[in-house]
C-alpha cells in the first residue's frame, strides 16, 4: 500500500468518524424530542454501520503492514 492510498483510507476513515457523529446527534436530539422510535432507529443502525466500515479501514490498513506491506511505500 502507499504512502497516498494510506492517507485516503485515514481521510475516509476521519470523514466517517464525523458522518457517525452527526447521525448520532440527529437520532438522540429525536428521541429526545420524543418521535417514534421508528424515526431514528435507522439512523442508530446506520451509526453502527459507519462504526464497521471504519473498523474495515484500520483492518485494511494494519494488514497492509503486518503482511510486509509496510512500512507504507512511495507509489
Amino acid at each position: 500500500m502507499t504512502f497516498e492510498q494510506a492517507a485516503v483510507l485515514v481521510e475516509s476513515a476521519s470523514d466517517l468518524l464525523a458522518l457517525g457523529n452527526r447521525l448520532e446527534t440527529i437520532a438522540r436530539d429525536l428521541a429526545e424530542a420524543g418521535e417514534p422510535q421508528a424515526h431514528h432507529q435507522p439512523l442508530v443502525e446506520a451509526t453502527g454501520q459507519v462504526g464497521a466500515a471504519m473498523r474495515g479501514i484500520f483492518d485494511a490498513l494494519e494488514a497492509a503492514h503486518a503482511d510486509g506491506g509496510g512500512p507504507f511505500h512511495e507509489s
